[in-house]
């Protein structure tokens, strides 16, 4: 047979899109639509080799303004793993109506050799001429979306230039009815009070402390699809918003001015300029968050899932800036307390923690397998980790945000250990790249491999309260035994040792065995013992350690110094957490456990 004939097969792929909810529920949908006229346009093509792929790329309720779709990114993972050939569309805006995107997935599928084909507008990108009715196609809906947004936004102006309030919920106070917004008599009487507070403390958190301690909760309302909301504590964000929108005075805030509203005043106007005249006095000065050289925000989470957000606060004309955690509507109902964390401090952690692991060559070879890194690329990449650590370590502030951004793409903070997974695709660019200019990542191929490389270190980067938290507590004769003198005597003679090496810094570790009567090794080992955690240590000295525990298990295990580790190799039960929930009323911890109710 002449192989001239052989027809090459080609793997279709149909993605479909809509950008609301509505109607999804229903047999026949638009995305359903959509596939139908796809497939049959596919199977019109057979007699070139195209096969219809069995699996769905329907994204229902995502907006074509941005990549951000969950059947998006499995289409791009797909097509980066060379399981797809052609992509088929009803209509090029169901895949982007953004230029600027559009020109990011046609880059995407040059480098993978996939074409892409719109059913609607007859014509695919394996031509040129395909390419520019594209391009021409693309730029009218993406002016046709502006055309949208302008006309919603000049609607909404004018609105509010007649002291209408344009659409959503009604605001906290007010109750909507067929003449505008309504005064809500008992919600009105909270949003006075919350007032009066602000003008008398001239704090937010005792406002908010004062709203809680009230058992304020606000009305319920049915909205129009007969949906009930409201009846539960008003949350401090819901305290903020109040004090800062002049709905409450009569007016509507517009984009450059406020406007005389059609609805009633809950507080009068002189309130309102005393508020925000306090409200000025504790604003924030310069310089703001976004003028610090601090680049860990944006990717800074605390272990219970918070985001952490860059705090700043000045004293004496000094800044002091903090990460600290976002006020979570779950966090709130539980009143969790919020980590902090020193800025300059963890900024400085997490540079020599990627330093450190660029520079440990067997954590960075695992982190290159997840990519599928191997043989001899893998050795390469392996070899220029240490000079890829300098790199970090010599980078300008300037440069840090728009780096780490790139490599990183997670940081959490935990008690007692920090987390940083790493983008493996950006990782390996960046162990290529010469260092010649500032480093940029490259967004668009994020959603084409989700492979990331977990790096954890054991450090406490935060802590409990303003002061230190150590996990010890006074001896209880009550519970403590009679202590084991081999553990005793071990921890004794571990201190000795350590005394030998202050005292003696001109003596080698055979001299200092020597004298203390035993060999190198022995003394090695007794000086890790110093490593004990100071609860494992405390227990020891009161006779409550584990019955399993012995004086040659400790040397034997060339004591770790991560202290968890020691725990469970020892046997000894994890210390209770030292940030716990605050109590209702803000003043400590819950007295019977959480959710209790103080008498």
């Amino acid at each position: 047979m002449d192989k001239r004939h052989l027809i090459v097969p080609k793997r279709c792929a149909i993605y479909t899109r809509k950008s609301t909810n509505k109607k999804l529920d229903h047999e026949i949908n638009s995305l359903v639509m959509q596939r139908e006229i796809s497939s049959s346009y596919v199977h019109s093509q057979q007699y070139k080799g195209w096969a219809e792929l069995q699996e769905s790329y329907d994204d229902g309720g995502h907006s074509g303004s941005g990549l951000e779709r969950p059947a998006l990114a499995r289409l791009m993972h797909d097509i980066e793993a060379g399981q797809i050939d052609i992509v088929v569309v009803y209509k090029i805006d169901r895949l982007t109506r953004s230029l600027l995107d559009f020109v990011r997935l046609i880059e995407i599928f040059d480098r993978r050799q996939v074409a892409l084909v719109s059913v609607s507008q007859a014509f695919d990108t394996s031509d040129s001429m395909g390419r520019m009715i594209l391009n021409i196609l693309l730029t009218f809906s993406q002016f046709e979306r502006e055309l949208i947004a302008e006309r919603v936004r000049d609607s909404i102006r004018t609105r509010k230039r007649h002291g209408k309030v344009h659409g959503g919920l009604p605001p906290f106070g007010y109750i909507s009815s067929s003449n505008g917004l309504q005064v809500d008599l008992a919600e009105a009487e909270m949003v006075r009070f919350i007032f009066a507070e602000f003008l008398r403390t001239k704090r937010y958190t005792s406002v908010m402390t004062a709203v809680r301690e009230a058992g304020f909760c606000s009305s319920i309302k049915t909205s129009k699809s007969g949906r009930e909301r409201g009846g539960k504590p008003i949350s401090p964000g819901t305290v903020y918003g109040i004090l800062q929108n002049p709905i409450y005075v009569g007016e509507i805030r517009g984009h450059d001015r406020n406007y005389e509203g059609e609805h009633e005043a809950i507080i009068s106007s002189e309130t309102w300029s005393a508020a925000q005249g306090v409200s000025a006095e504790r604003k924030n000065c310069s310089p703001g968050s976004k003028e610090t050289d601090h680049f860990l925000a944006g990717l800074l989470w605390d272990d219970l899932g918070r985001h952490m957000l860059l705090d700043l606060n000045w004293h004496r004309g000094k800044t002091y800036a903090a990460y600290a955690s976002s006020n979570a509507m779950w966090s709130q109902r539980e009143f969790r307390r919020a980590y902090r964390a020193n800025a300059d401090d963890l900024d400085r952690l997490v540079i020599a923690s990627v330093s450190q692991f660029l520079s440990d060559r067997s954590a960075l070879r695992k982190a290159l397998k997840t990519l599928g890194v191997f043989g001899p690329g893998l050795e390469s990449l392996a070899e220029k980790g240490s000079f890829a650590a300098k790199r970090i370590e010599s980078t300008p502030s300037r440069d840090r945000k728009e780096l780490f951004t790139s490599i990183i793409d997670r940081v959490e903070v935990g008690e007692d250990e920090l987390s940083i997974t790493f983008r493996a695709l950006e990782l390996r660019r960046f162990l290529e790249w010469t260092g010649s200019s500032p480093f940029f990542g490259r967004p668009a191929d994020w959603p084409c491999s989700d492979a990331k490389y977990e790096h954890v270190v054991a450090v406490r980067a935060i802590a409990a309260e303003r002061w230190p938290s150590l996990h010890i507590s006074p001896s209880d004769p009550a519970l403590s035994a009679k202590p084991n003198k081999k553990l005793v005597s071990l921890i004794k003679s571990a201190r000795k040792a350590q005394s030998l090496v202050e005292e003696h810094r001109e003596w080698s570790i055979e001299e200092l065995a020597k004298k203390k009567g035993c060999r190198p090794t022995h003394f090695a080992r007794l000086i890790r013992v110093n490593y004990l955690a100071p609860d494992i240590v405390t227990a020891i000295l009161d006779g409550r350690q584990p019955a399993t525990l012995t004086r040659d298990l400790i040397l034997r295990s060339n004591v770790p110094t991560d202290w968890a580790l020691q725990r469970k190799l020892f046997g000894f039960a994890a210390p209770e957490r030292a940030i716990e929930p605050r109590d209702l009323f803000g003043r400590g911890m819950w007295p019977n456990g959480p959710g209790s109710v103080r008498t």
